[in-house]
C-alpha cells in the first residue's frame, strides 16, 4: 500500500496542479492582457491622467477655434433606423445642435418611424427593403453630396456626452484633427447609461475595452458601431463588405487595416448607449457577438495576415488576443468554468454537511476562493488604471466585487455563439436564435 501511494503521489500532485491552472485560467489570461496593454498604452498613447486624449499623438499643428472653423472640411452624421418609433423623437431632440449635419435613412420600418421622420423635417430617406445597418449606411453614403469628406456613423440609441455631462462635446475639434491626420477611422469612448446592475457591469466592461484595450493599440484599433470615418475609406470597405450585421465593426477594421489603412481611438469623443437591461437580452447580444467574432475572423483571416506585417501591436491584438485567447483557448475556459462550479458545489456541500460531492483534484473548494480573490484584485487594479479621476473610479467601484461572476457568465453565450457557427455550416440551423438575423437571411449568407 505504501509503495502504491508513493507511486500515485506524483500523479495526484500533477492533477492538482493542472486543476489549479485550469481554474485560474481566466485570471492569468486577463491579468497578462491587462499588464501588456498598460505597457503599450504608456508607450504609444497620448494619455496624461488628467486629460484623456488619443491612442497616439496627433501631430496636426496648433489651430485656434476660429482657424479650425475656417479649415474644417464638410462632414455628416449618418444614422440608420428601423422600427424606432418609440425612440426617434428623443434622438432627434438630442441631435438638434447638429441637425444640419444629420442624414437619416429609414431601413424599411413597419411602424410609424417614417411618418415621424417626415414630420420632424430632418433630412431623411426611405430604403425599399430592410438591409440592416451596413447595407443601409452604404445606400445613404451614395446620396451624400460629393464635398462631404468625413462621416460619423451613429445608432439611434446613442447620445454624445461632453466633459461636464450630457451635451455635444468639442466635436468640431475632434473631426478637424481627424481630417488632418489622414487616418481612415477613429473609434469613440462608449459608456453605458447607468440604469441597473447589468448596465453597471457593462459600463465597466466597455471602459476596460476602450480606455485600456483600444487606447493601447495606437493606430491598429477596432472601430465601434459608432465611429468616425474618412468617407472614401468607408465607401471602399463597404464595396468589399458582405453587409452582414454580425461583428460589422470588427470586419470594418480588418478590411481597413488589411489594406494599410489606420484606425485610432479618441477618448474625447464620448457616446452613451443603452445597455442590455435583462439577462435574456444580454445573453442574445453576446451570442451574436461571439458568432460574429468567429465568422468574421475566419472569413477575413487574409486581412489579419496582411495586417500582421504592420508590427507587434497588430499581431498581439488580432493573432494573440483574438485568435489565441478568445478562440483557441475557449474550450479551456469551459473546463475552467466547470472546475469552478465543482469547487463551489463542494464548498457548499461541506458547509451544509451533505457529503454529496467527494473530495478530489477537481473539487477542491480552494479553487473558487483563490480564483475569486485574484480576479477581484485584478478588477480593482483595472478600475484604477482606466479611471483618470477619483469620481470615475468611484463610479466603477461597485462593479469590482461581482465582476468575476460576470466574466464567468460570458463563457456561456460565447460557447453558444461559437456553436451556432458550426451548426449553421453542418446543419443549416442555429443552436440558439439570437436577435440579429433570422434563419432565412443567415442561410443566404452562409459560406
Amino acid at each position: 500500500m505504501a509503495l502504491a501511494a508513493g507511486l500515485l503521489a506524483p500523479w495526484w500532485l500533477a492533477l492538482n496542479l493542472l486543476a489549479w491552472l485550469l481554474a485560474s485560467l481566466i485570471v492569468f489570461v486577463d491579468l497578462l492582457d491587462l499588464g501588456l496593454r498598460l505597457v503599450m498604452r504608456r508607450r504609444h498613447a497620448a494619455w496624461p491622467p488628467t486629460r484623456p486624449s488619443t491612442s497616439l499623438p496627433l501631430d496636426v499643428g496648433e489651430f485656434n477655434p476660429y482657424q479650425m472653423a475656417l479649415h474644417i472640411r464638410p462632414y455628416a452624421l449618418l444614422v440608420s433606423v428601423h422600427n424606432a418609433e418609440d425612440e426617434i423623437d428623443d434622438f432627434l431632440e438630442a441631435m438638434a445642435p447638429l441637425r444640419e449635419r444629420l442624414w437619416v435613412i429609414d431601413d424599411a420600418s413597419s411602424d410609424g418611424t417614417w411618418f415621424r421622420l417626415q414630420r420632424s423635417g430632418v433630412r431623411c430617406f426611405r430604403a425599399p427593403s430592410n438591409r440592416k445597418k451596413p447595407g443601409a449606411i452604404k445606400e445613404l453614403l451614395a446620396r451624400l453630396p460629393e464635398e462631404i469628406v468625413s462621416v460619423i456613423v451613429l445608432d439611434p440609441d446613442v447620445r454624445f456626452l461632453g466633459p461636464g455631462g450630457s451635451g455635444i462635446p468639442e466635436l468640431e475639434r475632434v473631426v478637424f484633427q481627424f481630417q488632418r491626420s489622414g487616418k481612415a477611422a477613429a473609434s469613440p469612448r462608449v459608456v453605458v447609461r447607468p440604469d441597473g446592475w447589468i448596465a453597471r457591469l457593462q459600463d465597466f466592461e466597455y471602459g476596460l475595452a476602450c480606455r485600456i484595450g483600444r487606447m493601447s493599440l495606437a493606430d491598429h484599433g477596432v472601430t465601434s458601431g459608432v465611429a468616425l470615418y474618412r468617407r472614401d475609406a468607408l465607401q471602399a470597405l463597404l464595396e468589399r463588405h458582405p453587409l452582414s450585421v454580425y461583428a460589422e465593426d470588427l470586419r470594418n477594421a480588418l478590411l481597413l487595416l488589411g489594406r494599410g489603412e489606420r484606425v485610432y481611438y479618441d477618448d474625447r469623443l464620448v457616446v452613451q448607449t443603452e445597455g442590455k437591461r435583462t439577462w435574456s437580452s444580454w445573453f442574445s447580444q453576446r451570442v451574436g457577438w461571439s458568432y460574429g467574432l468567429l465568422r468574421v475572423y475566419l472569413e477575413n483571416f487574409g486581412d489579419v495576415l496582411r495586417g500582421a506585417r504592420g508590427g507587434l501591436l497588430f499581431q498581439y491584438q488580432y493573432l494573440v488576443y483574438m485568435g489565441l485567447f478568445a478562440l483557441i483557448l475557449h474550450p479551456f475556459r469551459i473546463l475552467s468554468l466547470l472546475l469552478l462550479l465543482l469547487s463551489t458545489g463542494n464548498g457548499l456541500d461541506q458547509l451544509l454537511g451533505l457529503n454529496w460531492i467527494g473530495d478530489g483534484p477537481a473539487t477542491d473548494p480552494a479553487y473558487f476562493v483563490l480564483a475569486y480573490a485574484k480576479y477581484t484584485a485584478f478588477a480593482l487594479l483595472a478600475s484604477a488604471a482606466l479611471s483618470p479621476t477619483l469620481a470615475e473610479w468611484w463610479r466603477h467601484l461597485p462593479a469590482v466585487p461581482i465582476y468575476f461572476f460576470y466574466a464567468l457568465a460570458q463563457i456561456l453565450p460565447a460557447s453558444v455563439g461559437y456553436s451556432n457557427w458550426f451548426s449553421l455550416r453542418l446543419w443549416g440551423s442555429r443552436v440558439y436564435r439570437d436577435h440579429y438575423a433570422d434563419e432565412e437571411s443567415l442561410w443566404r449568407q452562409r459560406a
